[in-house]
Protein backbone atom coordinates (compact mmCIF):
# COMPACT_ATOMS: atom_id res chain seq x y z
CA UNK A 1 0.00 0.00 0.00
CA UNK A 2 2.84 2.33 0.73
CA UNK A 3 4.75 1.99 -2.56
CA UNK A 4 1.52 2.26 -3.94
CA UNK A 5 0.77 5.80 -2.17
CA UNK A 6 3.90 6.51 -3.34
CA UNK A 7 3.84 5.78 -6.85
CA UNK A 8 0.70 7.60 -7.22
CA UNK A 9 1.87 10.79 -5.23
CA UNK A 10 5.20 10.54 -7.76
CA UNK A 11 2.34 11.23 -10.78
CA UNK A 12 0.69 13.74 -9.47
CA UNK A 13 4.16 15.25 -8.78
CA UNK A 14 5.27 14.72 -12.20
CA UNK A 15 1.72 15.92 -13.29
CA UNK A 16 2.13 19.41 -11.35
CA UNK A 17 5.67 20.09 -12.69
CA UNK A 18 4.27 20.13 -16.03
CA UNK A 19 1.02 22.61 -15.46
CA UNK A 20 3.23 24.54 -12.88
CA UNK A 21 6.47 25.60 -14.10
CA UNK A 22 5.41 28.52 -15.88
CA UNK A 23 4.18 29.34 -12.20
CA UNK A 24 7.04 29.23 -10.44
CA UNK A 25 8.65 31.70 -12.58
CA UNK A 26 6.37 33.90 -11.15
CA UNK A 27 6.99 33.31 -7.83
CA UNK A 28 8.89 36.41 -5.94
CA UNK A 29 12.22 35.76 -4.63
CA UNK A 30 11.27 35.95 -0.94
CA UNK A 31 8.41 33.29 -1.60
CA UNK A 32 10.88 31.07 -3.39
CA UNK A 33 13.54 31.13 -0.32
CA UNK A 34 10.72 30.34 2.10
CA UNK A 35 9.89 27.11 0.22
CA UNK A 36 13.86 26.19 -0.18
CA UNK A 37 13.58 26.52 3.81
CA UNK A 38 10.55 24.20 3.76
CA UNK A 39 12.24 21.69 1.82
CA UNK A 40 15.27 21.85 4.31
CA UNK A 41 12.55 21.43 7.15
CA UNK A 42 10.93 18.65 5.50
CA UNK A 43 14.30 16.59 5.21
CA UNK A 44 15.39 17.13 9.16
CA UNK A 45 11.82 15.48 9.68
CA UNK A 46 11.88 12.57 7.41
CA UNK A 47 15.71 12.07 9.05
CA UNK A 48 13.69 12.58 12.70
CA UNK A 49 11.18 10.08 12.18
CA UNK A 50 14.25 7.44 10.85
CA UNK A 51 15.75 7.63 13.99
CA UNK A 52 12.19 7.13 15.89
CA UNK A 53 11.33 4.27 13.44
CA UNK A 54 14.89 2.67 14.17
CA UNK A 55 14.30 2.98 17.96
CA UNK A 56 10.88 1.54 17.97
CA UNK A 57 11.72 -1.43 15.54
CA UNK A 58 15.21 -2.09 17.67
CA UNK A 59 12.68 -1.83 20.71
CA UNK A 60 15.11 0.70 22.66
CA UNK A 61 14.20 1.64 26.32
CA UNK A 62 11.38 4.12 26.75
CA UNK A 63 13.62 6.93 27.46
CA UNK A 64 15.32 6.28 24.16
CA UNK A 65 11.56 5.97 22.04
CA UNK A 66 10.23 8.58 24.23
CA UNK A 67 13.25 11.26 22.79
CA UNK A 68 13.00 10.11 19.36
CA UNK A 69 9.42 10.54 19.46
CA UNK A 70 9.75 14.14 20.88
CA UNK A 71 12.36 15.61 18.37
CA UNK A 72 10.55 14.34 15.21
CA UNK A 73 7.75 16.24 16.29
CA UNK A 74 9.73 18.95 17.39
CA UNK A 75 10.69 18.65 13.78
CA UNK A 76 7.31 18.90 12.68
CA UNK A 77 6.15 21.98 14.51
CA UNK A 78 9.43 23.78 13.28
CA UNK A 79 7.71 23.22 9.60
CA UNK A 80 3.54 22.94 10.95
CA UNK A 81 2.91 26.77 9.53
CA UNK A 82 3.22 25.41 6.36
CA UNK A 83 2.24 21.85 6.19
CA UNK A 84 -1.24 23.00 8.22
CA UNK A 85 -1.78 25.86 5.75
CA UNK A 86 -0.86 24.08 2.23
CA UNK A 87 -1.50 20.41 2.85
CA UNK A 88 -4.02 20.73 5.95
CA UNK A 89 -5.10 16.90 4.84
CA UNK A 90 -1.73 15.51 5.33
CA UNK A 91 -1.10 17.42 8.41
CA UNK A 92 -4.36 16.20 10.01
CA UNK A 93 -2.93 12.34 9.56
CA UNK A 94 0.52 13.82 11.05
CA UNK A 95 -1.00 15.62 14.04
CA UNK A 96 -4.79 14.99 13.92
CA UNK A 97 -6.97 14.16 17.53
CA UNK A 98 -6.65 10.87 18.85
CA UNK A 99 -10.26 10.17 17.61
CA UNK A 100 -12.44 8.12 15.12
CA UNK A 101 -14.51 9.49 12.85
CA UNK A 102 -16.72 8.91 10.07
CA UNK A 103 -15.57 8.93 5.84
CA UNK A 104 -17.58 12.20 4.37
CA UNK A 105 -19.16 10.32 1.70
CA UNK A 106 -19.58 7.07 3.93
CA UNK A 107 -20.87 7.88 7.42
CA UNK A 108 -20.85 4.35 8.11
CA UNK A 109 -17.38 3.69 7.54
CA UNK A 110 -14.99 4.88 10.38
CA UNK A 111 -11.59 6.36 9.63
CA UNK A 112 -9.31 5.39 12.78
CA UNK A 113 -7.39 8.33 13.83
CA UNK A 114 -3.68 8.08 13.41
CA UNK A 115 -0.59 10.24 13.86
CA UNK A 116 1.33 11.81 16.30
CA UNK A 117 -1.24 12.03 19.27
CA UNK A 118 -2.41 8.12 18.86
CA UNK A 119 1.52 7.43 19.31
CA UNK A 120 1.67 9.72 22.41
CA UNK A 121 -0.85 7.63 24.11
CA UNK A 122 1.10 4.34 23.88
CA UNK A 123 4.26 5.81 24.19
CA UNK A 124 3.46 8.02 27.42
CA UNK A 125 4.04 7.75 30.24
CA UNK A 126 5.43 4.32 29.67
CA UNK A 127 5.64 1.55 27.32
CA UNK A 128 3.56 -1.44 28.18
CA UNK A 129 4.78 -4.64 26.58
CA UNK A 130 1.46 -5.40 24.82
CA UNK A 131 1.38 -2.16 23.05
CA UNK A 132 4.60 -2.42 20.83
CA UNK A 133 3.29 -4.30 17.98
CA UNK A 134 0.49 -1.45 17.77
CA UNK A 135 3.37 1.61 18.28
CA UNK A 136 5.64 -0.37 15.37
CA UNK A 137 2.70 -0.17 12.85
CA UNK A 138 1.30 3.29 13.79
CA UNK A 139 5.52 4.56 13.08
CA UNK A 140 5.55 2.96 9.77
CA UNK A 141 1.91 4.62 9.24
CA UNK A 142 3.78 8.40 10.60
CA UNK A 143 7.04 7.18 8.24
CA UNK A 144 4.81 7.24 4.86
CA UNK A 145 2.46 10.30 5.36
CA UNK A 146 6.23 11.70 5.90
CA UNK A 147 6.98 10.40 2.62
CA UNK A 148 3.90 11.89 1.33
CA UNK A 149 5.28 15.05 2.62
CA UNK A 150 8.53 15.14 0.76
CA UNK A 151 6.96 14.52 -2.70
CA UNK A 152 4.60 16.81 -1.95
CA UNK A 153 7.27 19.73 -1.02
CA UNK A 154 9.05 18.95 -4.92
CA UNK A 155 5.78 20.91 -6.39
CA UNK A 156 4.65 22.81 -4.00
CA UNK A 157 3.61 26.95 -4.64
CA UNK A 158 3.08 29.46 -2.40
CA UNK A 159 2.38 33.67 -2.83
CA UNK A 160 4.01 36.28 -0.46
CA UNK A 161 0.19 36.28 0.69
CA UNK A 162 -0.50 33.04 1.24
CA UNK A 163 2.67 33.10 3.24
CA UNK A 164 1.69 35.74 5.14
CA UNK A 165 -1.42 34.37 6.09
CA UNK A 166 0.18 30.92 7.61
CA UNK A 167 2.62 33.09 9.92
CA UNK A 168 -0.69 34.55 11.42
CA UNK A 169 -2.47 31.10 11.55
CA UNK A 170 0.13 29.60 13.17
CA UNK A 171 0.27 32.06 15.73
CA UNK A 172 -3.55 31.36 16.24
CA UNK A 173 -2.97 27.73 16.39
CA UNK A 174 0.06 28.55 18.91
CA UNK A 175 -2.52 30.78 21.40
CA UNK A 176 -5.65 28.08 20.88
CA UNK A 177 -4.11 24.94 20.53
CA UNK A 178 -0.59 25.07 21.69
CA UNK A 179 -0.38 26.47 25.17
CA UNK A 180 -3.71 24.85 25.86
CA UNK A 181 -2.25 21.76 25.60
CA UNK A 182 -4.67 20.72 22.81
CA UNK A 183 -1.91 18.73 21.00
CA UNK A 184 0.35 17.22 23.95
CA UNK A 185 -2.13 15.97 26.07
CA UNK A 186 -0.17 13.58 27.63
CA UNK A 187 3.44 13.88 27.47
CA UNK A 188 3.00 18.02 28.33
CA UNK A 189 5.31 19.28 26.12
CA UNK A 190 3.17 21.89 24.49
CA UNK A 191 5.14 24.57 26.01
CA UNK A 192 8.50 23.60 24.62
CA UNK A 193 6.43 22.33 20.89
CA UNK A 194 5.15 26.10 20.78
CA UNK A 195 8.95 27.45 21.25
CA UNK A 196 9.49 24.89 18.00
CA UNK A 197 6.45 26.61 16.32
CA UNK A 198 6.96 30.23 16.77
CA UNK A 199 10.90 29.44 15.46
CA UNK A 200 8.93 28.33 12.43
CA UNK A 201 6.93 31.77 12.35
CA UNK A 202 10.14 33.53 12.68
CA UNK A 203 11.50 31.46 10.42
CA UNK A 204 9.52 32.50 7.16
CA UNK A 205 9.61 36.36 9.09
CA UNK A 206 13.24 36.58 8.23
CA UNK A 207 12.94 36.20 4.40
CA UNK A 208 11.13 39.66 4.57
CA UNK A 209 13.25 41.12 7.33
CA UNK A 210 15.34 43.07 4.57
CA UNK A 211 12.97 44.44 2.92
CA UNK A 212 10.41 45.47 6.02
CA UNK A 213 13.12 47.02 7.30
CA UNK A 214 13.69 49.14 4.46
CA UNK A 215 9.97 49.72 4.20
CA UNK A 216 9.56 50.54 8.43
CA UNK A 217 12.84 50.06 10.81
CA UNK A 218 11.05 50.27 13.54
CA UNK A 219 8.09 47.75 12.66
CA UNK A 220 11.24 45.73 11.74
CA UNK A 221 13.36 46.00 15.67
CA UNK A 222 9.83 45.70 17.30
CA UNK A 223 9.05 42.53 15.78
CA UNK A 224 12.51 41.00 16.18
CA UNK A 225 12.58 42.50 19.96
CA UNK A 226 8.35 40.20 20.11
CA UNK A 227 9.83 37.54 19.14
CA UNK A 228 13.00 36.78 21.40
CA UNK A 229 10.86 37.58 24.21
CA UNK A 230 8.01 35.19 23.49
CA UNK A 231 10.76 32.64 22.46
CA UNK A 232 12.43 33.20 26.24
CA UNK A 233 9.18 33.09 27.87
CA UNK A 234 8.06 29.94 26.10
CA UNK A 235 11.79 28.75 26.95
CA UNK A 236 12.47 29.85 30.42
CA UNK A 237 8.78 27.81 31.40
CA UNK A 238 9.22 25.32 34.23
CA UNK A 239 5.77 24.76 34.74
CA UNK A 240 3.03 23.90 32.46
CA UNK A 241 0.24 24.96 34.86
CA UNK A 242 2.03 28.09 35.86
CA UNK A 243 2.37 29.29 32.73
CA UNK A 244 0.66 32.92 32.57
CA UNK A 245 -1.13 32.15 29.27
CA UNK A 246 -2.74 35.70 29.56
CA UNK A 247 0.89 37.39 29.33
CA UNK A 248 2.14 35.48 26.63
CA UNK A 249 -1.00 36.56 24.58
CA UNK A 250 -1.29 40.25 25.17
CA UNK A 251 2.19 40.71 25.57
CA UNK A 252 3.67 38.89 22.91
CA UNK A 253 1.07 36.81 20.32
CA UNK A 254 -1.62 39.50 19.98
CA UNK A 255 1.19 42.22 19.40
CA UNK A 256 3.32 39.82 16.84
CA UNK A 257 -0.45 39.53 14.75
CA UNK A 258 -0.53 42.94 14.63
CA UNK A 259 3.27 43.45 13.44
CA UNK A 260 2.70 40.79 10.61
CA UNK A 261 -0.12 42.83 9.59
CA UNK A 262 1.21 45.98 9.25
CA UNK A 263 4.29 44.55 7.58
CA UNK A 264 2.47 42.58 5.13
CA UNK A 265 1.25 45.91 4.24
CA UNK A 266 4.54 47.93 4.23
CA UNK A 267 5.46 45.44 1.36
CA UNK A 268 1.58 45.87 -0.10
CA UNK A 269 1.14 42.16 -0.28
CA UNK A 270 -2.52 42.52 -1.08
CA UNK A 271 -5.71 40.72 0.57
CA UNK A 272 -7.82 37.93 -1.04
CA UNK A 273 -11.15 38.55 -1.16
CA UNK A 274 -12.80 35.12 -1.22
CA UNK A 275 -15.39 34.46 1.94
CA UNK A 276 -13.09 34.03 4.90
CA UNK A 277 -14.79 33.15 8.35
CA UNK A 278 -11.89 34.79 10.43
CA UNK A 279 -10.68 38.19 8.46
CA UNK A 280 -7.08 37.83 7.39
CA UNK A 281 -7.09 41.77 7.24
CA UNK A 282 -8.22 42.23 11.25
CA UNK A 283 -5.37 43.84 13.27
CA UNK A 284 -5.89 40.31 15.75
CA UNK A 285 -8.53 37.60 16.65
CA UNK A 286 -9.84 39.51 19.35
CA UNK A 287 -10.91 42.69 16.93
CA UNK A 288 -14.63 43.51 17.13
CA UNK A 289 -15.35 42.38 13.68
CA UNK A 290 -12.78 39.79 13.25
CA UNK A 291 -15.53 37.08 12.60
CA UNK A 292 -17.86 36.97 9.42
CA UNK A 293 -21.23 35.86 11.10
CA UNK A 294 -22.56 35.17 7.36
CA UNK A 295 -20.01 32.79 7.08
CA UNK A 296 -21.29 29.44 7.95
CA UNK A 297 -24.76 30.93 5.89
CA UNK A 298 -25.71 29.36 2.31
CA UNK A 299 -24.38 32.11 0.32
CA UNK A 300 -21.10 33.36 2.37
CA UNK A 301 -21.36 36.80 0.39
CA UNK A 302 -24.79 37.22 2.02
CA UNK A 303 -25.72 40.72 3.71
CA UNK A 304 -29.31 42.01 5.27
CA UNK A 305 -30.90 44.98 5.88
CA UNK A 306 -32.40 46.14 9.43
CA UNK A 307 -35.99 45.72 8.11
CA UNK A 308 -35.09 42.24 6.94
CA UNK A 309 -33.91 41.65 11.26
CA UNK A 310 -36.76 43.47 12.75
CA UNK A 311 -39.05 41.24 10.74
CA UNK A 312 -37.07 38.52 11.59
CA UNK A 313 -37.11 39.37 15.56
CA UNK A 314 -40.77 39.43 14.85
CA UNK A 315 -40.92 36.46 13.69
CA UNK A 316 -39.01 34.97 16.38
CA UNK A 317 -40.66 35.74 19.02
CA UNK A 318 -44.31 35.53 17.73
CA UNK A 319 -46.46 32.83 18.80
CA UNK A 320 -47.78 32.41 15.60
CA UNK A 321 -44.29 30.43 14.80
CA UNK A 322 -44.95 26.05 15.82
CA UNK A 323 -44.27 26.44 19.80
CA UNK A 324 -41.35 24.35 21.39
CA UNK A 325 -43.41 21.64 23.46
CA UNK A 326 -41.56 22.98 26.40
CA UNK A 327 -43.58 25.77 26.24
CA UNK A 328 -46.77 23.34 26.43
CA UNK A 329 -47.91 22.43 29.58
CA UNK A 330 -48.33 18.97 28.97
CA UNK A 331 -45.27 18.35 27.40
CA UNK A 332 -41.56 18.44 28.13
CA UNK A 333 -38.43 18.63 26.13
CA UNK A 334 -35.42 15.93 26.12
CA UNK A 335 -32.42 19.22 26.04
CA UNK A 336 -32.07 22.10 27.41
CA UNK A 337 -32.37 24.54 25.21
CA UNK A 338 -28.58 26.27 24.27
CA UNK A 339 -27.76 29.84 24.10
CA UNK A 340 -28.65 31.81 20.64
CA UNK A 341 -25.85 34.10 22.09
CA UNK A 342 -23.26 34.22 18.70
CA UNK A 343 -24.75 30.68 17.06
CA UNK A 344 -23.73 32.16 13.81
CA UNK A 345 -19.90 31.86 14.60
CA UNK A 346 -20.25 27.83 14.56
CA UNK A 347 -21.12 25.58 11.69
CA UNK A 348 -23.54 22.78 13.38
CA UNK A 349 -26.43 24.20 14.62
CA UNK A 350 -28.64 22.27 17.75
CA UNK A 351 -26.73 19.74 19.89
CA UNK A 352 -26.68 16.83 17.81
CA UNK A 353 -25.47 19.40 15.04
CA UNK A 354 -28.07 18.14 12.77
CA UNK A 355 -28.68 21.69 11.03
CA UNK A 356 -25.91 22.92 8.64
CA UNK A 357 -27.47 26.04 8.55
CA UNK A 358 -29.62 28.79 10.49
CA UNK A 359 -32.14 28.55 7.82
CA UNK A 360 -32.98 25.33 8.43
CA UNK A 361 -34.37 25.51 12.13
CA UNK A 362 -37.69 27.44 10.26
CA UNK A 363 -40.22 25.32 8.39
CA UNK A 364 -43.12 26.56 8.15
CA UNK A 365 -45.43 29.84 9.12
CA UNK A 366 -49.13 30.68 9.07
CA UNK A 367 -48.54 33.82 7.51
CA UNK A 368 -51.80 36.36 8.67
CA UNK A 369 -53.43 39.78 6.71
CA UNK A 370 -50.59 41.85 8.87
CA UNK A 371 -47.67 39.66 7.69
CA UNK A 372 -48.16 39.84 4.56
CA UNK A 373 -47.88 43.31 4.86
CA UNK A 374 -45.02 43.49 6.18
CA UNK A 375 -43.11 40.50 3.69
CA UNK A 376 -44.35 42.69 1.02
CA UNK A 377 -42.92 46.14 2.26
CA UNK A 378 -39.73 44.12 3.24
CA UNK A 379 -38.92 41.74 0.01
CA UNK A 380 -41.33 43.33 -2.56
CA UNK A 381 -43.47 40.56 -2.39
CA UNK A 382 -45.65 37.99 -1.01
CA UNK A 383 -44.68 35.54 1.67
CA UNK A 384 -42.58 32.25 1.17
CA UNK A 385 -40.50 30.31 2.92
CA UNK A 386 -37.34 31.39 1.55
CA UNK A 387 -38.41 34.78 3.19
CA UNK A 388 -39.42 33.65 6.50
CA UNK A 389 -35.74 31.63 6.44
CA UNK A 390 -33.89 35.38 4.98
CA UNK A 391 -35.49 37.07 7.98
CA UNK A 392 -35.34 34.57 11.80
CA UNK A 393 -31.37 33.82 10.40
CA UNK A 394 -30.67 37.06 9.96
CA UNK A 395 -32.12 37.95 13.62
CA UNK A 396 -29.80 35.05 14.62
CA UNK A 397 -26.81 35.99 13.31
CA UNK A 398 -27.33 39.60 14.95
CA UNK A 399 -27.19 38.31 18.07
CA UNK A 400 -23.32 38.24 17.73
CA UNK A 401 -21.81 39.66 21.31
CA UNK A 402 -18.15 39.85 21.37
CA UNK A 403 -17.76 42.56 23.81
CA UNK A 404 -17.33 41.40 27.03
CA UNK A 405 -14.83 42.56 29.92
CA UNK A 406 -12.76 40.14 28.35
CA UNK A 407 -12.59 41.28 24.97
CA UNK A 408 -11.96 44.92 26.08
CA UNK A 409 -8.93 43.53 27.85
CA UNK A 410 -7.74 41.28 25.34
CA UNK A 411 -8.19 44.67 23.40
CA UNK A 412 -5.44 46.97 25.58
CA UNK A 413 -7.86 47.82 27.87
CA UNK A 414 -5.94 48.20 31.30
CA UNK A 415 -8.13 47.41 34.60
CA UNK A 416 -11.28 45.44 32.88
CA UNK A 417 -10.42 42.33 34.63
CA UNK A 418 -8.80 41.64 37.98
CA UNK A 419 -6.49 39.70 39.78
CA UNK A 420 -8.46 36.64 40.03
CA UNK A 421 -9.79 36.70 36.61
CA UNK A 422 -7.11 36.79 35.47
CA UNK A 423 -5.97 34.27 37.53
CA UNK A 424 -9.14 31.90 36.04
CA UNK A 425 -7.81 32.54 32.60
CA UNK A 426 -4.54 30.92 32.97
CA UNK A 427 -5.94 28.01 34.62
CA UNK A 428 -8.94 27.67 32.20
CA UNK A 429 -6.19 27.44 29.18
CA UNK A 430 -3.52 25.24 31.42
CA UNK A 431 -4.34 22.99 34.16
CA UNK A 432 -7.86 22.59 33.94
CA UNK A 433 -7.55 22.09 30.11
CA UNK A 434 -11.13 23.89 29.34
CA UNK A 435 -9.27 25.20 26.39
CA UNK A 436 -8.81 22.23 24.93
CA UNK A 437 -12.56 21.58 24.32
CA UNK A 438 -13.63 25.55 24.25
CA UNK A 439 -11.35 27.34 21.98
CA UNK A 440 -10.20 30.88 22.61
CA UNK A 441 -11.27 33.31 21.52
CA UNK A 442 -14.83 32.45 20.62
CA UNK A 443 -14.64 29.57 23.25
CA UNK A 444 -17.08 27.25 21.99
CA UNK A 445 -16.09 23.96 20.04
CA UNK A 446 -15.16 25.51 15.72
CA UNK A 447 -11.53 23.89 16.05
CA UNK A 448 -9.07 27.12 15.15
CA UNK A 449 -7.36 28.48 12.60
CA UNK A 450 -9.29 26.85 9.70
CA UNK A 451 -12.75 26.50 11.78
CA UNK A 452 -13.44 24.12 9.27
CA UNK A 453 -15.10 21.95 11.75
CA UNK A 454 -17.04 21.35 15.27
CA UNK A 455 -15.79 19.51 18.05
CA UNK A 456 -18.73 17.02 19.69
CA UNK A 457 -17.67 15.98 23.21
CA UNK A 458 -18.49 13.02 25.27
CA UNK A 459 -18.25 14.30 29.01
CA UNK A 460 -21.11 11.44 29.83
CA UNK A 461 -22.87 14.18 31.80
CA UNK A 462 -23.93 11.50 35.09
CA UNK A 463 -27.79 11.45 36.50
CA UNK A 464 -28.07 10.13 39.74
CA UNK A 465 -24.47 8.28 38.87
CA UNK A 466 -25.82 7.32 35.57
CA UNK A 467 -25.24 7.72 32.30
CA UNK A 468 -27.68 10.36 30.39
CA UNK A 469 -30.05 8.21 28.05
CA UNK A 470 -29.56 10.28 25.41
CA UNK A 471 -28.02 9.04 22.81
CA UNK A 472 -27.70 12.37 20.44
CA UNK A 473 -25.36 12.85 17.66
CA UNK A 474 -25.61 8.13 17.89
CA UNK A 475 -29.42 8.39 17.00
CA UNK A 476 -28.28 10.79 14.30
CA UNK A 477 -25.73 8.72 12.32
CA UNK A 478 -24.94 5.50 14.20
CA UNK A 479 -22.34 5.86 15.24
CA UNK A 480 -20.43 4.14 18.46
CA UNK A 481 -17.53 6.48 18.73
CA UNK A 482 -20.54 8.90 18.75
CA UNK A 483 -22.67 7.60 21.24
CA UNK A 484 -23.75 10.39 24.10
CA UNK A 485 -21.75 13.16 21.70
CA UNK A 486 -22.99 16.62 22.04
CA UNK A 487 -21.64 19.58 20.14
CA UNK A 488 -19.57 21.57 22.38
CA UNK A 489 -21.22 24.94 23.11
CA UNK A 490 -19.91 28.46 23.29
CA UNK A 491 -19.01 29.90 27.06
CA UNK A 492 -19.86 33.22 25.75
CA UNK A 493 -22.41 34.86 28.68
CA UNK A 494 -22.34 31.63 30.14
CA UNK A 495 -23.64 33.30 33.56
CA UNK A 496 -26.80 34.32 31.95
CA UNK A 497 -27.47 31.18 30.24
CA UNK A 498 -28.03 28.42 33.16
CA UNK A 499 -29.56 26.15 33.46
CA UNK A 500 -26.05 23.59 32.50
CA UNK A 501 -25.33 21.16 29.79
CA UNK A 502 -27.47 19.73 27.44
CA UNK A 503 -29.86 18.08 30.06
CA UNK A 504 -30.01 21.21 32.13
CA UNK A 505 -28.98 19.32 34.96
CA UNK A 506 -26.45 21.68 36.78
CA UNK A 507 -28.20 24.82 37.71
CA UNK A 508 -24.68 26.74 38.87
CA UNK A 509 -21.44 27.64 37.53
CA UNK A 510 -20.12 25.50 40.74
CA UNK A 511 -21.86 22.38 39.91
CA UNK A 512 -20.46 22.46 36.45
CA UNK A 513 -16.95 22.66 37.78
CA UNK A 514 -17.12 20.10 40.68
CA UNK A 515 -18.59 17.58 38.11
CA UNK A 516 -14.95 18.30 35.60
CA UNK A 517 -12.71 18.61 38.38
CA UNK A 518 -13.97 15.46 39.45
CA UNK A 519 -13.03 13.98 35.88
CA UNK A 520 -16.78 13.69 34.64
CA UNK A 521 -18.64 11.24 34.25
CA UNK A 522 -16.09 7.99 33.78
CA UNK A 523 -14.35 9.67 37.10
CA UNK A 524 -17.74 9.81 38.93
CA UNK A 525 -18.19 6.44 38.50
CA UNK A 526 -20.39 6.27 35.05
CA UNK A 527 -19.67 2.90 33.06
CA UNK A 528 -18.66 4.64 29.40
CA UNK A 529 -16.00 3.59 27.06
CA UNK A 530 -15.88 6.51 24.78
CA UNK A 531 -15.30 9.66 27.57
CA UNK A 532 -13.39 12.24 25.49
CA UNK A 533 -12.49 13.81 28.68
CA UNK A 534 -9.82 12.34 30.94
CA UNK A 535 -10.98 10.57 34.01
CA UNK A 536 -8.66 11.51 36.26
CA UNK A 537 -9.45 14.87 38.79
CA UNK A 538 -7.87 17.91 37.41
CA UNK A 539 -6.83 18.53 41.47
CA UNK A 540 -8.19 22.03 41.21
CA UNK A 541 -8.58 23.99 44.60
CA UNK A 542 -11.67 25.64 46.01
CA UNK A 543 -10.31 28.67 45.04
CA UNK A 544 -9.00 27.86 41.75
CA UNK A 545 -12.37 27.10 40.66
CA UNK A 546 -13.68 30.50 42.08
CA UNK A 547 -11.19 32.03 39.77
CA UNK A 548 -12.53 30.06 37.03
CA UNK A 549 -15.85 30.86 37.40
CA UNK A 550 -15.04 34.35 37.73
CA UNK A 551 -12.95 34.46 34.41
CA UNK A 552 -16.40 32.87 32.93
CA UNK A 553 -17.97 35.70 34.17
CA UNK A 554 -16.19 38.21 32.01
CA UNK A 555 -17.43 36.65 28.97
CA UNK A 556 -20.73 38.12 29.07
CA UNK A 557 -21.94 40.74 26.57
CA UNK A 558 -24.29 43.42 26.29
CA UNK A 559 -26.32 43.79 23.17
CA UNK A 560 -24.07 45.86 20.12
Amino acid sequence: MRTVMLVAAAIVTGLFSIISGRQKDKLTPRARHVLQWYKIQVRTLDHAAGHFLHAVTQKESDVVIQQRFAETREAYKHLELLLEYFNPSTAKALNGPNLPEAEPDNHNMIIDPEGFLVLEGKIFPRIAVTDTAFIRRETLRLVSNIERVKVTANSLLATDAQLFDAMRQELLRIMALGISGFDSPIAQRSLKEAEDALDGVKAVWLFYEDDIDHANPDLSTRTNTLFLGARQMLRGAKDFAAFSRMHFIREYLTPLTVNIKLAREALHIPYTHEPRFLDPAASHVFEKDAFNPAFFSPDQTLTHTRSEVALGRKLFYDSILPAAAALQPQDAVLRNTPTLINAALQPGQFYDQRGAYLEDAVEKISVDEQYGMLFKDVFGKEVTEQHIRRSIAPYIRSLVQLNSRFDDYMRGHEGKMNAAEIRGFDLFMGKAKCGTCHFVPLFNGTVPPAYSNAEAEVPAWQNKYRIDPDEEKYALCQMEHQRFAFKTPTLRNIASTAPYMHNGIYATLEEVLEFYNNGGGAGMGVRVNNQTLPKDSLHLTRQEQADIIAFLKTLNSEMN
